[in-house]
């Protein structure tokens, strides 16, 4: 099953994009703080998808995106508003 990590500080928004992603056969992470998603970036497996607000608790989507090739992610990244 394929991971996707979902960076939103909504808690509606991310129970709602998680169920939408679970029904369509992902398994995805749900964190709401930058902290939290490096930390989750770092046990994601090859082929994983980060779907980011541009804004959330502690950062924002470019600085998320500049942080993981700093760190050698090579993740693809969906901001969405």
């Amino acid at each position: 099953m394929n991971k996707v990590l979902i960076v939103e500080a909504s808690e509606s928004d991310r129970r709602l994009m998680a169920g939408l992603l679970v029904k369509s056969g992902y398994e995805p992470i749900a964190v709401e703080t930058m902290e939290a998603a490096k930390d989750e970036m770092a046990k994601l497996p090859p082929g994983a998808v980060i779907v980011s607000a541009m804004k959330f608790r502690g950062g924002t989507a470019r600085e998320l995106i500049n942080w993981q090739k700093t760190e050698g992610y090579g993740f693809p990244v969906a901001a969405i508003t």
